[in-house]
């Protein structure tokens, strides 16, 4: 075969590989459901390091936030493990984190909800991402290992609030209270984010099922989350508004949020003596 012909061949191959990856990635998505409400038993020996190997699949594809997502649980603890493809997505996500809420089903009640967020990262570090995902078709290890300190390796700390056993409004993320909570990139530039929180500090907001509320949102740059234009799945919640891309600032500066139910496994919780 030419040379020439065969580089042809090569290239179209690669170009047909790739076609079949996000076609297999869309057809996923679709059959997931956008929002988890089965109770997940958590692997056994799981680490909270953001190597996604735990999760051979995840419970969940919501568009809102454009994330995969799994939240589980063992005798000991909750875990919520997020995964992102889209640079946009990752870029959002390393300008004002992940936090994770848990709160009572009873819209009554007067119990604090616990929240997590992770990465907390300076913004002297966090800029650049979207752009090096977006231009860059392969990372090299050498790329990789940049983006990841980025993403992880300046994070020291933990916001919290909700936990009573906390008086700071932040730990360490080197805590000795098992609140664990770790991110990382891969070569195929997914971004999977791990948390892990032990049962005790959220048992005032279950019920006697064991179930409660959760959101999980993505903050974006600036606000915190707490106020702003709602962007979800790239739709303003006003509908004059024109639809809103990955890159501009607005997606980049407003919250994406889902919300749903959880009950622990059951046969392997006690929370203050409930079986």
């Amino acid at each position: 075969m030419f040379p020439i012909m065969k580089k042809f061949v090569i290239l179209k191959s690669t170009a047909i590989c790739w076609l079949l990856l996000i076609w297999a990635c869309m057809v996923n998505a679709q059959k997931l459901p956008g929002v988890q409400t089965t109770s997940v038993s958590a692997p056994n020996d799981i680490k909270i390091d953001g190597k996604p190997v735990e999760w051979p699949k995840f419970e969940a594809y919501n568009n809102a936030i454009e994330c995969y997502y799994t939240i589980s649980n063992d005798a000991k603890n909750l875990y919520l493990a997020v995964q992102a493809t889209h640079y946009g997505i990752i870029a959002k996500i390393a300008a004002g984190g992940i936090t994770f809420t848990m709160g009572s089903t009873d819209k009554k009640s007067t119990v604090a909800p616990v929240t997590i967020t992770y990465p907390l990262i300076s913004p002297l570090y966090s800029q650049g991402v979207s752009y090096t995902l977006r231009t860059n078709k392969t990372l090299s290890d050498s790329l990789l290992s940049a983006l990841n300190a980025q993403l992880s390796g300046h994070v020291k700390e933990i916001p919290l609030t909700g936990v009573k056993a906390v008086s700071d409004s932040v730990v360490s993320i080197y805590n000795t209270l098992g609140i664990k909570a770790y991110g990382l990139l891969d070569h195929q530039k997914t971004y999977t984010c791990e948390m892990a929180i032990p049962l005790q500090y959220i048992e005032q907001v279950c019920d006697a099922t064991g179930s409660f509320r959760y959101q999980i949102q993505l903050n974006g740059l600036g606000n915190g989350g707490k106020n702003g234009i709602i962007i979800v799945g790239g739709q303003s919640l006003d509908p004059s508004e024109a639809p809103v891309s990955h890159d501009s600032a607005n997606f980049l500066t407003s919250p994406t949020y889902l919300q749903g139910n959880y009950k622990l496994v059951k046969s392997i919780f006690t929370l203050s003596g409930r079986q």
